[in-house]
């Protein structure tokens, strides 16, 4: 297990160090020793890679019918526009996939995007294998990226204690947990040799109940809560990993949303949303403050006409999931 911010100083793929001293060839060689996988624990490597800088966006949906359920017609996926410059993301379901079916607005037509992040829909007490594959805009070709960042957030499951949200992530170098993450983890497969060989693997599972009022609104903005509930994890040079998620033992059936973004607070600076502004006398907040960035860190006086509009009416804030 890595947690959040317990990486060391280290941030290359090796030094060099050792040549000449034995280590070569002949008779009395040595191995050289094995080189470290990256470490997204530490901030020097993040800043170095631009992997805050350069992150997936989710915004763009053109296409949604994962495993065929609809809502849209043709290739069975969800098919995301240009996460990064010219290139989308494509995710198929490798196993049967069970939305949920109870609730008229619910089920696939959650699947899709919001507030920036990628949202599959399933129903409880199922479980699917989902393959997330980058490919060119132009072609439809495999692209491999060299370093991304996937997070997955709101991990958390319904009211029965027995009840749990699980997601399997393989392929990974490394990843970040906050240092008093919620998640636990099991069938970890993550020595320094296998993650090196972008061969990491491990599930994290729920161990705190949640509903639609603590999901998140911002990837950047993860409230305390968000960030104990959520991973990150490094792709090295790959175009497609794998993940499986599962919704286990839950007293009643209902639709559960598995919730996906690029880079997050986990590894990145904390942006600043307007909603942590407060607005002066006869001034009220502009409409979807939660999702505008204050451009100082925290919110100051300089962010008050984009935070704030003349006028007395309480702004109220809807709640979805």
């Amino acid at each position: 297990m890595i947690p959040q911010n317990a990486g060391g100083n280290r941030h290359g793929r090796g030094t060099g160090q050792g040549k000449g001293k034995g280590m070569g060839k002949g008779p009395h060689s040595r191995p050289e020793p094995t080189i470290p996988p990256l470490d997204i624990n530490n901030a020097e490597l993040v800043a170095e890679l631009g992997l805050c800088e350069n992150s997936l966006t989710f915004d763009n949906v053109l296409h949604s019918n994962l495993g065929g359920a609809g809502p849209d017609s043709g290739s069975a996926d969800v098919t995301y526009g240009n996460v990064l410059p010219g290139t989308n993301l494509v995710v198929t379901a490798t196993s049967p996939y069970t939305p949920n079916s109870l609730n008229p607005s619910g089920g696939v037509m959650r699947n899709g995007a919001r507030n920036g992040f990628g949202v599959v829909n399933m129903a409880s007490g199922s479980s699917v294998d989902l393959t997330f594959r980058l490919q060119d805009a132009a072609t439809g070709a495999p692209k491999v990226v060299d370093n991304f960042i996937f997070t997955f957030v709101d991990g958390d499951h319904g009211m029965a204690h027995e009840s749990r949200e699980s997601v399997t992530i393989s392929g990974f170098t490394s990843y970040a947990l906050d240092t008093e993450s919620t998640l636990t983890i099991e069938n970890a497969l993550d020595d320094d040799e296998t993650r090196a060989a972008g061969n990491g693997r491990a599930t994290f599972i729920s161990t705190l109940r949640g509903s639609k009022q603590d999901n998140p609104e911002s990837a950047l903005a993860l409230t305390r809560l968000q960030s104990r509930r959520s991973v990150s994890v490094l792709f090295e040079s790959k175009s497609d990993f794998t993940i499986t998620a599962a919704e286990r033992n839950y007293a009643n059936p209902q639709g559960r949303n598995i919730f996906f973004t690029g880079a997050s607070n986990l590894i990145c600076a904390r942006e600043s949303s307007c909603s942590s502004y407060t607005c002066p006398e006869r001034f009220r907040q502009r409409q979807n403050a939660e999702f505008t960035v204050c451009a100082s860190r925290p919110c100051t006086v300089v962010d008050q006409d984009l935070c704030c509009i003349a006028g007395n009416t309480a702004r109220v804030l809807g709640t979805s999931a």
